[in-house]
């Protein structure tokens, strides 16, 4: 593994500059100083990716081989694409688990044309999401295992047919293994003495972009047709964090399983849509959405899908519904003419719009009030009608899941983080542009932070909320309001490309183009960055000290909100926002049970640690208030008075 090549892996605005003496300024009472011959924006291979809630530490076990085998074993064939839950610690009957304890996880945006949607990612990750070594002497070594659960092979004993396929790609949109380093996948069966043996060694491929067959023949002369079969995909590489990428798919055991699956006629997912608004969109509140919902909504959604064959295929039976799912809704679905099918005789890759094909008007009922959120689900039920087979093939790969989320954030990212984006020099100033459709208040901004080789946690930063430069449109103007308040990242190991909101000092009265951003102290806090979108170009700037703004040049989406009061008390039209006494929230830290004691009623929301709204207790009047948590964590109670005046108190839940 080259790590002179991982941390050289950058994109450089500000490399001809010829100035190099150290210039400073005093910004919100940070020191700020910068090398102007250095200053320059960067894009990173990612050092944390954070890990489901209460998801176990499995280090110690996968890199003993897997530890103790805890599933039950089963026949075959054994068949995994990860288009849908198959990890042991995914929610899921155990009939549909196909792995025992692993630190691996399933990525549906990591891939590049995967043979079906939905892969295995084996990297530097360790099973709390965080990388297994920083800052190490070696920064290499064993990373991450995969172990299948047992399998009954001994039926297939007298035969010669027994094989165990996949497909797999080195790094994708991430940052894969090095082509001639000791970056390796691995291979592993377990023999009939419960040892494990090695099978296949794979070597890393540059810039891979493609998915490649691999089938490896499972005979009895080696002993391993016996009933508590296993075999296992380990890694060696980087264990700095979510580098050397290995992606998996179409994993099959199975009788006859000496052609890459599937070998017979199928049609599956590909990709799906990262949003089912226009672009850029990808997430907006819903009172700004639905004054104008069809200027919003998405005119297509296209998705791309594969068919598999030695012939042709057809898609038929297409369809798309969207629920509401944070309340009881209405479902509406929608397919398309009877007769139609929308892709005939196909081979290959293709694509289908199923807005244009399923013509759903409205997506979103315009009558819905509140912060909504929808499960968008696409399907496919029939395929092989073209070469008259009429066969239906995995059925977990015909249909996905999109959720379209309308809550009080504009966003330009699909919430997936695969590389990270950096400025490097100190002073460094990033402004993100937003168009809000209507005006409001701007109380904070979210963020998705991601360590690289170093803990940024004690690094200081301070929020620009800037607006627009009459002089040059579409370019970050004067400051709107000054900020103080100094903010540390912090990172999540309870959940996927988590946000924290950091609050403005005041509320911020906001119409039109608005920019969201902060000035570093130090250099190279790493923010997400969402390779599957690509608004930098057009909405990202950055400057440092001693420099004029500079449009972004790396492609993707930073992973930034602004988050608004849109809905809970718009602030937008008092001029002069003003704060009201705060209640006192006790026990602080509380076990189960938060309260306090209103002067006048109030409206009162609460919300987690990374700004989503838990709960609308609407008003509430003078007096106790109780409210019960649904889980430990720290939580932001917010409360706004009939008079307009607001207050924010922290409440932390210890059980």
């Amino acid at each position: 593994m080259n790590m002179e090549g991982k941390k050289s892996e950058v994109w450089s605005l500000n490399a001809g500059m010829k100035e190099t003496i150290l210039r400073c300024a005093c910004v919100g009472g940070l020191l700020l100083g910068v090398a102007a011959g250095h200053a320059q924006e960067l894009e990173r291979d990612l050092q944390c990716m954070p890990e489901e809630a209460g998801r176990p530490a499995e280090r110690a076990a996968v890199v003993a081989g897997g530890g103790d085998a805890l599933l039950p074993p089963v026949g075959l064939p054994f068949v995994d694409d990860f288009a849908w839950p198959s990890l042991y610690h995914e929610e899921g009957p155990v009939n549909v688990k196909r792995w025992e304890p692993s630190p691996v996880r399933r990525t549906f945006t990591m891939a590049s044309n995967p043979p079906t949607i939905g892969c295995a990612a084996l990297d530097g990750l360790a099973a709390n999401g965080l990388a297994y070594e920083l800052n190490p002497l070696d920064p290499e070594g064993w990373t991450d295992t995969l172990t299948s659960r047992r399998l009954l092979l001994e039926p297939y004993a007298t035969l010669d047919s027994v094989a165990l396929s996949f497909w797999y790609q080195c790094g994708g949109l991430g940052n894969g293994p090095d082509e001639g380093s000791t970056d390796r996948l691995y291979v592993d069966f377990k023999n009939s003495a419960m040892e494990w043996v090695n099978v296949a060694e794979i070597e890393g491929i540059d810039n891979d972009l493609e998915f490649h067959p691999y089938v490896i023949h499972i005979t009895d002369t080696a002993g391993y047709l016996h009933n508590a079969f296993q075999f296992r995909f380990r890694t060696y590489g980087s264990t700095e964090g979510n580098v050397d990428v290995w992606l998996l798919d179409y994993v099959t055991v199975r009788e006859d399983g000496m052609v890459p699956a599937p070998e017979f006629e199928e049609i599956a997912f590909v990709t799906k849509p990262s949003s089912f608004l226009v672009e850029p969109w990808t997430a907006m509140p819903w009172p700004h959405f639905v004054l104008t919902q069809n200027a919003y909504t998405a005119d297509e959604a296209v998705t791309v899908h594969r068919s598999f064959g030695e012939g042709s295929n057809s898609q038929q039976n297409i369809g798309m519904k969207a629920q509401r799912v944070d309340q009881l809704g209405s479902v509406n679905e929608w397919t398309p003419p009877a007769g139609n099918v929308p892709n005939n005789a196909v081979s290959g890759l293709f694509t289908t719009d199923y807005v244009g094909e399923t013509n759903p008007v409205p997506l979103f009922n315009p009558a819905i009030s509140g912060f909504p959120t929808f499960h968008v689900s696409l399907w496919e039920t029939e395929v092989g009608a073209a070469n008259e087979t009429n066969q239906d093939g995995v059925t977990d790969n015909d249909s996905i899941v999109h959720v379209q989320t309308f809550q009080d954030y504009y966003a330009y990212d699909d919430g997936s983080a695969e590389k990270a984006w950096a400025l490097d020099g100190i002073g460094g100033e990033l402004a993100l542009r937003f168009d809000l459709e209507q005006p409001d208040t701007l109380e904070g901004v979210m963020v998705h932070f991601t360590p690289f080789f170093d803990d940024a946690t004690p690094e200081n930063f301070v929020l620009k909320i800037r607006g627009e430069d009459p002089d040059n449109p579409g370019q970050p103007g004067e400051a709107l309001q000054e900020q103080f308040t100094l903010h540390q990242p912090q990172y999540f190991t309870d959940g996927y490309d988590q946000f924290q909101t950091y609050l403005l000092d005041e509320p911020i009265a906001v119409s039109g183009a608005v920019f969201v951003g902060f000035i570093q102290e130090d250099d190279r806090i790493n923010v997400g960055l969402d390779k599957n979108t690509n608004t930098n170009p057009d909405y990202l700037w950055y400057k440092f000290p001693s420099t004029d703004w500079n449009a972004s040049t790396i492609e993707g989406s930073l992973m930034i909100r602004p988050r608004l009061r849109v809905g809970q008390g718009s602030l937008a039209a008092v001029s002069d926002p003003t704060s009201a006494p705060a209640p006192a929230v006790f026990p602080n830290p509380g076990r189960g049970t938060c309260l306090f004691d209103l002067t006048s009623p109030s409206f009162v929301t609460i919300r987690d640690a990374s700004g989503r709204l838990v709960e609308d207790l609407g008003l509430c009047q003078e007096g106790r208030v109780e409210w019960n948590a649904p889980e430990p964590g720290s939580y932001l109670v917010e409360g706004r008075n009939q008079g307009g005046a607001s207050w924010t108190e922290v409440w932390i839940n210890q059980e």
